[in-house]
């Protein structure tokens, strides 16, 4: 059978593939002349390439021999007519309504090829990145087995597609072979059956990776196109690193404010102590000053002897021992408020405890707290910065005296720990207000006062407990409400005295 196509368009172009592709083999059909205007048109340009015969007259079909069939697929009525009219008799016509039928069922037959080959290419690409992907990827029956798993969580839990596949969802990825039911246990695939949603939770410890590994999950349904779910993708990635980093930014930066308000609440210790120091300073300042103007006095006098010699020296002596008291005053102070951490060194904890008593004697005069001391002799050295730990006496030392702002007695206490030969026990003891006991749990948090704004930021305490910690030892502290509080630090002996 010879067949002519009246008409070039995307049509003509699927008669022409399907016949070339041999999809009529019991046919015995040919095409061999297409006819259109337009020889640029899809159908002819394919025909070209075939070697068929192209026109832009239909009327040169009736010069073709044998011809047995004509199809017309222009639409075009009127050119139909014409055809038929004047067509040699042998001629058979396929009329444009039919070939319009048999050429949508070509295109359409062509969009599902087209289709197909989209299909193909999604499933290869989907394949190729579920199989390289580096999260863990397991897909799952809505009963819980498993359908499919990539390499990633098959190397990671050491098991063969074959092996896996069948399984509960629990034996692959915890080993058990028990369902997750432990109580606030969240599973995100039990949640994702659930609400037929994406769901998401972190676990650790999934496919024996251990306790210190963290996953975030994802479970996605894939539902049919009547919304019933047929199977969970599940993926697993590995979050450890990442939470470990921003902890440790978070951490930095909130050292750094730490740091920040630590400096502030010792600025006010400083300044505290320096009010206390100004008075210190200006007693032997005082005695210097009228010990200067005696000696110049004698001397103006003219009537300088032995026993006015021996009273020159005896006021030098004393503007000597006094000045220097002002300088080691002085010298304290600016140890005291540098901001750098102080290298660590062996030392007494008696004379910082009697150093810390003449910063502060000036203080505890003015509101008639009267400071005594109970220091156990020969006690061994502690290592650490004796800054921070004059930082922390002068604390509680302030917080004592704030407590007894009507007089009282301050005792301050060293003995061996009994509990521990190898520690140093300090009390700070107050017979002040005490602390309500529902505070007492609360008063080492920072930023906890009960303090107004101006006397600190309610670090003190804190401070106090991170500085105590940080050298290894621990603080407690005993009180009751209008009975006074005993504040207790434990410091590990120097390694060289234990």
């Amino acid at each position: 059978m010879k067949i002519g196509i009246i008409g070039g368009s995307k049509r003509c172009r699927a008669f022409l593939e399907m016949f070339d592709a041999l999809r009529f083999p019991k046919l015995g059909a040919e095409i061999v002349a297409v006819a259109d205007p337009d020889l640029e048109a899809p159908g002819i340009r394919l025909a070209r390439e075939k070697k068929i015969f192209v026109t832009t007259d239909y009327e040169d079909f009736y010069k073709i021999k044998d011809l047995d069939l004509v199809i017309e697929l222009t639409g075009k009525a009127e050119l139909l007519e014409d055809f038929l009219r004047r067509k040699p008799a042998s001629v058979r016509v396929l009329e444009s309504a039919i070939s319009r039928i048999f050429g949508d069922v070509l295109c359409l037959s062509e969009e599902y090829q087209f289709a197909e080959r989209q299909i193909n290419l999604v499933e290869g690409i989907m394949e190729g990145l579920f199989l390289g992907l580096r999260d863990w990827v397991l897909v799952m029956q809505p009963d819980l087995k498993v359908h499919d798993a990539n390499e990633a969580f098959l190397n990671a839990v050491r098991m063969s597609k074959d092996d896996m596949v069948g399984k509960y969802c629990h034996e692959v990825a915890y080993g058990s072979p028990a369902r997750c039911h432990a109580e606030g246990f969240y599973c995100p695939v039990a949640r994702c059956l659930e609400t037929g949603e994406v769901a998401h939770a972190i676990l650790e410890g999934i496919a024996g990776s251990g306790s210190d590994r963290y996953h975030e999950i994802t479970a996605v349904p894939l539902k049919t196109a009547g919304g019933r779910i047929e199977l969970v993708v599940e993926i697993f990635r590995d979050i450890t690193d990442e939470m470990q980093q921003k902890v440790e930014q978070k951490v930095s930066a909130l050292k750094k404010d730490l740091m920040r308000l630590v400096y502030e609440e010792k600025m006010i210790s400083l300044g505290q102590m320096a009010a206390s120091a100004v008075h210190e300073i200006n007693n032997p300042l005082t005695g210097i000053n009228a010990l200067a103007r005696l000696v110049r006095r004698e001397l103006e006098s003219g009537d300088a002897d032995e026993a006015s010699k021996e009273r020159f020296i005896y006021y030098l002596d004393l503007i000597d021992s006094e000045s220097a008291r002002c300088s080691g005053i002085v010298r304290d102070l600016l140890h005291f408020s540098r901001q750098a951490k102080g290298a660590r060194s062996e030392f007494q904890i008696n004379g910082l405890i009697q150093r810390v008593l003449d910063f502060v004697r000036f203080r505890l005069d003015s509101q008639s707290i009267k400071a005594r001391t109970e220091l156990a002799q020969d006690l061994p050295l502690i290592t650490g910065d004796q800054s921070q730990i004059e930082q922390c006496l002068l604390n509680l030392v302030f917080n004592a005296a704030d407590a007894m702002a009507e007089g009282g007695e301050l005792v301050l206490r060293t003995s061996p720990d009994p509990r521990s030969p190898s520690t140093i026990r300090v009390e700070v003891i107050d017979n002040g207000t005490g602390i309500p006991k529902k505070i007492i749990p609360m008063i080492f948090e920072p930023f906890f006062s009960t303090k107004s704004h101006d006397k600190g930021v309610g670090l003190g305490l804190s401070v106090v407990y991170g500085i105590v910690k940080e050298h290894g030892g621990a603080v407690y502290v005993k009180s009751e409400e209008g009975a006074g509080s005993r504040f207790i630090l434990r410091f590990p002996v120097a390694p060289g005295d234990r």
